[in-house]
């Protein structure tokens, strides 16, 4: 399937993203170190992390691209992005219990921020954030919107700049009112977002290691059953290798006499597929009424247990 890009490629916004978000981790975290402020500490971790999660989607992409499928590798590499995506989880993870532990601390041993300067380094990480947020927003009407690393960079950018405006109006809160626990609880509240990203990044891919089903199949039926000639939908099957590689199987029962006059039933479903649910990799068995109702298309499976014969039908 050929698709059109616009813009930046993904590899490219991810690699200018990484420089934001490294200089970013920089200007917040010694921001963060001298004015004693732990919100901004926080913040300039989870930019680490963002620019770090980046670069390994950008190797992953990289690698993905040079390794061929071939018949040891049935979809080449492409799939080390959801291995990525966990390696990426549990750095959130770890990253998160580190700055809830010294809010914690914070919280028990209130420490004195330099305000002035805390809030400006806090407006110096939302202008970076602001920057990396607008690198990474998908291409409209590009496979870019699919695509798992640059969705989940894209969000924890934008996560990072609400964090920020967090920041200042803390910062702005206890120059006027003298609260200190303020400053942790920013922090704790950030470690917060953290998770929630990290659960989200989670579940997709588990989802794709699970072999969710890649999008709505009832709709894709329906859809499919208003093409001319084709009767019957069967062992409708879709699943995602990553983010950005849609696979899907079909028994399609058709109106036909001879092979040939599959071919243009053929290109209307795998157009139909690609155009409406992103199907980039697609398998069809055809079949005439006649043979679809001498054998049914149920999948069952078993494992070997005690008590069960392992068959399949």
């Amino acid at each position: 399937m050929m698709s059109h890009s616009h813009g930046p490629t993904t590899t490219g916004r991810l690699a200018l993203s990484s420089l934001i978000f490294g200089l970013n981790f920089l200007v917040q975290g010694v921001g963060g170190l001298w004015t004693g402020s732990l919100g901004l500490v926080s913040d300039s971790l989870e930019n680490l992390n963002d620019a770090v999660v980046n670069l390994l989607a950008l190797g992953s992409i990289r690698l993905a691209n040079r390794r061929e499928p071939c018949d040891r590798w049935t979809y080449g590499w492409h799939r080390i992005e959801i291995f990525n995506t966990l390696l990426g989880v549990l750095l959130l993870v770890i990253l998160a219990g580190a700055v809830l532990f010294e809010a914690w601390n914070r919280v028990q041993h209130p420490v004195s921020i330099k305000l002035g300067w805390a809030i400006g380094f806090s407006l110096a990480g939302l202008l970076l954030n602001l920057a990396a947020t607008f690198v990474l927003i998908p291409a409209g009407g590009s496979g870019q919107e699919r695509d798992l690393n640059l969705r989940s960079a894209y969000l924890h950018a934008l996560g990072d700049s609400l964090a920020n405006v967090a920041v200042v109006v803390g910062m702005v809160v206890i120059r006027f009112t003298g609260w200190k626990w303020v400053d942790p609880l920013l922090a704790a509240g950030i470690a917060a977002v953290i998770l929630r990203g990290a659960f989200l990044l989670l579940r997709d891919a588990v989802g794709i290691l699970m072999h969710h089903a890649a999008f709505d199949q009832e709709e894709a039926k329906a859809e499919l059953l208003r093409l001319p000639g084709v009767t019957g939908i069967e062992d409708l099957r879709s699943w995602r290798v990553c983010s950005h590689l849609t696979v899907c199987t079909a028994h399609v029962i058709v109106e036909a006499e001879r092979l040939e006059d599959t071919e243009v039933h053929q290109q209307r479903i795998e157009h139909l597929l690609a155009e409406r649910f992103g199907v980039r990799h697609l398998t069809l068995h055809f079949e005439t009424r006649a043979m679809a109702d001498r054998h049914q298309h149920r999948f069952v499976h078993e494992h070997e247990a005690e008590g069960y014969e392992h068959h399949h039908e």
